[in-house]
């Protein structure tokens, strides 16, 4: 497994760093000072998850998230800040973040995100849950399908059959979940846009929601798990059909 750390911290990417090998004994890891420095190797490595930090001396707030995911759409990123506002977290599930860990954290809540991560889920502070999902006014929305009301602890991976979807629904949600616009999701799923729109469109109807950040919060308060390929190539994301820099829900 690949992980960039982006911190301007020394000390931080090394605590950070020590914490991953207990996790994973055999990570490979590469560290970043700075937003640029992270997108120089973002867009040369072959990567599993970033953890990005939101104040870098080049990049501040979410403007870093922005350009890390313009830059590389597909790449998961997992955000690891000191801001535990609500309302940051909610812009960079926006910003097509899979994951969000406040460094007041202990380090299970690291373990966690990356083991949900990995697994194609999201992870999101459990105390932030209930309030974005009533900031948005989904607290009390059910979630449609069978199988579907799976504790935030879940470790099985989801199906499709298993949450009501047709595969192709299945995997534009695994797409969607992952970070990517509707046309990079056409253009890995050989769909026309249109088409991966109607898809969306169809996922948030089976949900009873409106938005595709609706539908993030939702994924990560039932701890569901999609089982996307976790390994990302630059590649794809350079290509000018990928469409990196345009967002649509």
């Amino acid at each position: 497994m690949r992980v960039l750390i982006v911190d301007d911290h020394d000390l931080f990417r090394a605590g950070l760093a020590l914490l991953l090998r207990e996790f994973c004994p055999n990570i490979e890891l590469l560290h970043a000072s700075t937003l640029s420095q992270g997108v120089k190797h973002a867009l040369g490595e072959l990567l599993n998850i970033v953890f990005l930090d939101l104040d870098l001396p080049d990049g501040h707030g979410c403007g870093a998230l922005a350009k890390l995911k313009e830059s590389r759409p597909s790449l998961p990123v997992i955000v690891v800040s000191a801001d535990e506002s609500v309302e940051t977290i909610s812009r960079c599930i926006e910003l097509r973040a899979m994951g969000y860990v406040p460094k007041s954290s202990p380090p299970e809540a690291l373990h966690a995100a990356i083991s949900a991560v990995l697994a194609g889920g999201v992870f999101l502070p459990a105390a932030s849950i209930a309030r974005l999902r009533r900031d948005m006014g989904t607290d009390e929305a059910p979630v449609s399908g069978p199988g579907n009301a799976q504790p935030s602890g879940n470790s099985e991976m989801s199906s499709a059959s298993g949450l009501g979807l047709t595969p192709r629904e299945f995997e534009t949600l695994a797409w969607l979940v992952r970070g990517l616009p509707s046309k990079a999701i056409a253009l890995r799923m050989g769909l026309e846009d249109i088409t991966v729109r109607k898809y969306v469109s169809h996922l948030l109807a089976h949900f009873n929601l409106r938005r595709r950040t609706e539908l993030i919060v939702m994924l990560a308060d039932k701890g569901i798990k999609l089982g996307v390929p976790p390994v990302t190539d630059p590649a794809h994301d350079r290509s000018p059909s990928a469409a990196g820099r345009q967002r649509a829900d």
